[in-house]
């Protein structure tokens, strides 16, 4: 112990430097994984609102391909498979959907003047267990025919309040509340009946809904009997979290963000490896008089480790502080989420790979040769 602290002492410039590179690469994994999780949450957060413990999807047109939210259509007969093997109740129309939202009254002469904005429309039943939490700001937050509930975001952007009237496609709604804001896709969600999703999603003829949701109070579905029922209504159904890959781009978005974090990671390992590797060797000729003096090697090898780790967790708490600092500073510029574990986690992985690969260098240490002290070879 005294002998790393000696060092970290002696070659403050050096070490400073090895320190500045870890602190460096933890800041910026800590932005990537705050960055990381913003664009989860803005691309899911309007499905997990949902509470659902299965969401049903028309079959993709290829044999292998995976369900989308885009693609999907539920038919009549569909939906009638499901509620004959649920139960009515245990299993509700949902509509999704893209589109334009509009202030005025739709008159075709000032539209051109009409402030709008692109959203994500989620239809639900009138008396749906769908989206039990979510946070209401004004009014309420269950839709009925004629009506939406507004993200806080759109709200603001179109500068609307409760009562106000919203044109979605060719429906003009009633603005029954406002509630914090959701995402699907990166575009903020309002929420509609599902008597209003024909006007506004334009589906096909025998379309009932983009897809089916069955509310977490019916949660105990067997998977034999799921199978079983997606097998006589030909769909495809998956839990919350599998119905995230049914979304546009949501798997190769996170897997790029993802990938980038791993390379952080390896980066951080080879640059505490190689700095130490070379530093061991500069230092030989010492670690070989402290073995002719009676040191141990696992004495040696432990003073390798304690100095790594002082070096590593010194760079990995600064880099911490650096990124916790600037997730501040971005605020909502874009979309970030700034938490202790968002802070924590790299932190602790860059000390983590610092000091295995520490490890790996601790071999030379171990193996030095006393002559060395005295001139042998």
């Amino acid at each position: 112990m005294y002998l790393s602290l000696r060092d970290i002492t002696f070659a403050k410039g050096r070490f400073a430097l090895i320190g500045g590179v870890v602190a460096l690469i933890t800041m910026l994994l800590v932005l990537l994984t705050g960055l990381t999780n913003g664009l989860s949450q803005q691309n899911t957060s309007a499905l997990e609102r949902l509470g659902a413990s299965q969401i049903v999807f028309s079959a993709p047109a290829e044999a292998d391909g995976d369900p989308s939210f885009t693609e999907s259509g539920i038919t009549a007969a569909e939906l009638d498979i499901w509620e004959e093997a649920l139960g009515g109740g245990a299993v509700e129309r949902l509509g999704v959907t893209q589109t334009r939202a509009e202030t005025g009254t739709g008159d075709a002469q000032q539209s051109s003047s009409q402030t709008a904005t692109s959203v994500a429309v989620f239809s639900v039943e009138t008396d749906t267990e769908l989206a039990p939490g979510l946070n209401v700001i004004e009014g309420r937050s269950n839709p009925r025919a004629g009506e939406v509930i507004l993200s806080s975001v759109i709200a603001e952007d179109l500068d609307l309040a409760q009562g106000d009237t919203l044109r979605l496609s060719s429906s003009e709604l009633t603005v029954a509340g406002v509630v914090e804001d959701e995402f699907y896709s990166h575009v903020p969600v309002v929420w509609t009946s599902t008597e209003d999703f024909e006007a506004i999603a334009h589906p096909g003829e025998d379309t009932a809904a983009t897809a089916l949701a069955v509310p977490a109070s019916v949660s105990d579905l067997s998977t034999g009997a799921l199978a079983t029922v997606n097998d006589q209504a030909g769909t495809v159904s998956a839990d919350t979290q599998g119905a995230f890959n049914a979304l546009p781009a949501y798997q190769s978005e996170r897997g790029s963000l993802l990938m980038m974090q791993g390379f952080l990671y390896g980066i951080s390992a080879l640059v505490v490896v190689s700095f130490l590797t070379v530093w061991t060797i500069q230092r030989t000729r010492d670690l070989a008089v402290l073995r002719a003096l009676g040191s141990s090697r696992g004495y040696l090898v432990r003073d390798a480790l304690t100095q790594a780790a002082i070096v590593v967790s010194l760079g990995a708490i600064a880099g911490g502080m650096a990124a916790w600092a600037g997730g501040l500073l971005i605020g909502n510029a874009v979309p970030f989420v700034l938490t202790p574990l968002t802070v924590a986690v790299p932190a602790l992985g860059v000390v983590g790979l610092g000091v295995a690969g520490a490890a790996l260098t601790t071999r030379r240490v171990s193996r030095v040769d006393p002559l060395l002290a005295l001139g042998g070879n």
